[in-house]
């Protein structure tokens, strides 16, 4: 098949670098510590693997997680610095995993860090 009509989103790293750009803009430089919130969803063409699972497995590898108010969906939390390697290495990690559970990171958000060097 040739993909046609399927939309293919940017790699992982690629979506991290525009936050971080946004961050930039306003004097962040994204390597102090920080709350990450990620949003993901089920997948509304295949067969999701179930939310309860999902939950389960992004707690034991220690994230905290709710329920997102919509569509399914969970929200996942930590605290770490968005500027390192590490994390781009963990956001790709997470999005080959979750597409195997055929869920959807719809992103992740981040404050902005207070007092950090430019």
């Amino acid at each position: 098949m040739f993909g046609f009509g399927k939309k293919k989103s940017p790699p992982p790293r690629e979506l991290n670098d525009a936050v971080r750009k946004l961050l930039a803009e306003h004097g962040d430089n994204g390597s102090a510590a920080r709350h990450v919130v990620h949003y993901v969803y089920p997948s509304k063409k295949d067969k999701p693997s179930p939310r309860s699972q999902v939950k389960a497995e992004l707690e034991a590898l220690g994230f905290k997680v709710r329920n997102a108010a919509m569509d399914g969906g969970l929200i996942f939390e930590h605290h770490v610095p968005v500027a390192e390697d590490g994390f781009d290495e963990l956001t790709e990690q997470l999005e080959e995993w979750l597409d195997g559970m055929s869920w959807g990171n719809d992103g992740w958000e981040a404050a902005l860090s207070a007092g950090e060097p430019k």
